[in-house]
């Protein structure tokens, strides 16, 4: 059974696979650059996924993902697209938000939850082809609410009836 990755080193998977889609490798300034950390926590990371095997990394040279290492950033990076896919398409977030909260996600999410996402999103996807506009409904409903209701009312009432109404200033 595969190891169990921290988000960090997930986060750093998924941008030597990124990297290595557009140039085949990464290099240290690359990643730092990518995840926006010192090149001496990019060494150290990089130290920890080559010690599991992910990566092969020497020091001063091209970094590339191993073959396990690749099929485990590739899955990471699935999760992210279909998790912002759904922000950004269904819950119509902006890209740049649907993205950083996708790679909050991406690690939390199970494959059970996973699997349930990319088959809601075909299922909109096979809506919109048959000019059904359900969805195009709920984004109006977000920004403008109902003739009688905003939508801020009716999460309350929803959070009322599910008996978690004092928990609604979390949300």
């Amino acid at each position: 059974m595969a190891q169990q990755l921290s988000a960090t080193l997930e986060d750093y998977l998924e941008a030597i696979f990124r990297l290595e889609q557009e140039r085949h490798f990464a290099r240290v300034r690359d990643i730092s650059a990518a995840l926006d950390v010192a090149k001496s926590a990019v060494t150290t990371a990089l130290q920890s996924l080559s010690e599991k095997g992910l990566v092969n990394y020497e020091p001063y040279e091209p970094v590339t993902l191993s073959a396990e290492g690749r099929e485990r950033a590739g899955r990471i990076a699935l999760r992210h697209r279909v998790i912002q896919d759904f922000l950004r398409d269904v819950l119509a977030l902006a890209a740049e938000r649907a993205d950083s909260i996708a790679c909050g996600m991406e690690h939390a999410i199970d494959r059970d939850a996973l699997d349930r996402f990319v088959c809601f999103l075909a299922f909109v996807g096979r809506r919109r082809e048959k000019g059904q506009s359900w969805l195009e409904e709920f984004r109006r409903f977000i920004r403008e609410g109902t003739d009688e209701k905003t939508c801020e009312q009716c999460m309350q009432e929803y959070l009322e009836s599910a008996g978690i109404a004092d928990q609604a200033e979390a949300v």
